[in-house]
């Protein structure tokens, strides 16, 4: 589900790009550093994003860090690297420490998801090859373990009970965010808990939307079904996107942020819709041939 809080390339200077790519870097080294190399397959934008946020938020120093690309490691965003571009440093923060953590319990739980739902045993051994530094992580961080494991139990019912209010799974996604971006207990929290009540909301019903043709076929819940089968469908999501993401924004635009605004500002106004732009083109393709074979048969049978 996780994966659509990314930067919009063409948009970011060099040295934005640069920066950016250090923060993705640092998190992978810190996954690697506490998590071995199993860690760094765990590495996703979101969690990239969150640290980013929360670094420039509390102003954190930036401690350098070598790369830990290796060849044979997916690695989306980087392109191809030389042996010494590759051993250029990275950041490591505070909070891309704690971004690590929530990354690997969202992991946990994503495995332990995928064995529950698919009968996966490449999730199960994963699950138990994980449990022993989750129940640390528990321990650690009880009000987002709390959040988290409420979260997955209520989205469970909710996906069993086939509910059709849109409304539903995709606000127990945003209560669950909302307490990961709430890193600590200050003055700042309630704004961190809106922003990433919105971001939640919103990575819940992109991801919807991403797979509504796969699961109206499969019959996979998707609280989309009902709405996929409606005249104006694509107009009406957009615009539901664009009131959450707006939300979103809004208070992200009230945290004191100085240092690397403008690269979540590319994150939040055009990255977050790169995956929407792709699925909305290809879906489009389809009845664009259809309609081109259609004139070709009618020429023909005239």
């Amino acid at each position: 589900m996780f994966g659509y809080v990314t930067i919009n390339r063409g948009e970011l200077k060099v040295r934005e790009l640069e920066t950016y790519e250090s923060y993705y870097c640092g998190l992978c080294r810190v996954l690697k550093d506490r998590y071995g190399l199993a860690g760094c397959t765990m590495l996703n934008y979101d969690m990239t994003f969150l640290g980013m946020l929360l670094s420039s938020l509390y102003e954190e120093k930036e401690e350098p860090a070598k790369r830990v690309c290796r060849p044979g490691f997916k690695r989306p965003l980087l392109k191809k690297k030389s042996k010494k571009q590759l051993s250029q440093t990275a950041v490591v923060t505070e909070s891309l420490g704690y971004a690590a953590d929530m990354n690997y319990m969202l992991a946990y739980h994503n495995h332990m998801d995928n064995w529950l739902d698919e009968h996966s045993f490449a999730s199960l051994n994963m699950v138990h090859l994980m449990q022993k530094n989750y129940r640390k992580l528990a321990k650690k961080y009880p009000r987002q373990h709390k959040a988290i494991a409420s979260y997955i139990q209520k989205l469970h019912v909710c996906e069993a009970a086939n509910e059709k209010n849109i409304e539903a799974a995709a606000n127990l996604t945003g209560e669950a965010m909302a307490e990961i971006y709430a890193a600590k207990d200050d003055y700042w929290q309630d704004t961190l808990r809106q922003m990433g009540y919105y971001m939640g909301k919103f990575i819940y019903l992109m991801d919807a939307y991403d797979d509504v043709e796969k699961d109206s076929k499969d019959g996979s819940y998707n609280p989309f079904k009902e709405l996929y089968k409606q005249e104006g469908f694509e107009e009406k999501v957009r615009q539901y996107l664009e009131l959450i993401m707006s939300c979103c924004c809004r208070a992200f635009e009230v945290l004191p942020i100085i240092d690397n605004a403008e690269i979540m500002r590319n994150i939040l106004y055009a990255g977050v819709w790169a995956k929407y732009t792709r699925v909305t083109q290809e879906r489009k393709k389809p009845e664009t041939t259809g309609e081109g074979e259609n004139k070709a048969a009618e020429k023909a049978a005239e």
